[in-house]
């Protein structure tokens, strides 16, 4: 059932790609990302800390109130009072502005999550449904996370100023960058995600490529000279 209504709302997963290992990357790199957003593992945790992947449906304390409302000044897409746009789903879906495009975009009217946000993390199927359009959609002057990995994004020249090049790094800045990127030595949650990826590369018989992390990236709204 999910797999029909996925496929009705948003292109393929790892459309654009020839090569059978870009295809693995592609979904190794998405299963990595949502695996590191929504972790629950440790590094004594059964199992390890890479099999806890999808343990938390939202940001974590943010069920008790405590998260900042994500909440930024844009018009279009005016944050409701009372509601909080943290962190919710597989990728995580956070501030007003992606609730209310993907509301506009998927469910044809973008009030609809800025009035009810909890439904990212209540409803299974449109919680996917978020992660894919977020993985999927380019949102200027970032390009979306599957032209980033398989190869369709070419880097402007203030691209390589800034450090982006394509590959499983510039899909980090583009989820997580002005958290996570820029940083040496390599935050402790980049290095965890980079190793999920390969995890799954391995598990998928592909090599994860170049260009792995984004200790070197300026995020996309930086000005690199």
């Amino acid at each position: 059932i999910y797999t029909l209504s996925l496929h009705d709302a948003l292109p393929d997963l790892s459309s654009g790609i020839n090569a059978e290992y870009g295809r693995k990357r592609e979904v190794a790199g998405f299963l990595a990302h949502i695996a590191q957003e929504t972790t629950g593992g440790w590094d004594t945790a059964p199992g390890g800390r890479y099999a806890w992947g999808l343990y938390f449906p939202e940001e974590m304390g943010c069920d008790k109130g405590n998260c900042a409302p994500y909440c930024a000044v844009v018009p279009e897409y005016p944050c409701v009072a009372g509601k909080g746009y943290h962190g919710r789903g597989p990728i995580q879906l956070s501030y007003n502005y992606n609730y209310g495009l993907f509301s506009k975009q998927y469910l044809g009217d973008k009030m609809i999550l800025l009035n009810d946000p909890d439904r990212v993390k209540k409803d299974g199927e449109l919680a996917f449904v978020s992660a894919l359009w977020f993985w999927m959609t380019p949102q200027s002057p970032k390009p979306s996370c599957h032209d980033a990995l398989v190869g369709n994004w070419v880097p402007t020249e203030k691209d390589l100023k800034c450090g982006r090049k394509p590959g499983f790094g510039v899909t980090i800045n583009i989820v997580n960058g002005g958290v996570e990127c820029n940083h040496k030595p390599m935050k402790s949650k980049t290095f965890h995600r980079v190793e999920t990826y390969k995890l799954f590369c391995k598990k998928l018989g592909t090599t994860p490529g170049a260009n792995l992390n984004c200790e070197t990236q300026q995020q996309f709204a930086a000005f690199c000279g």
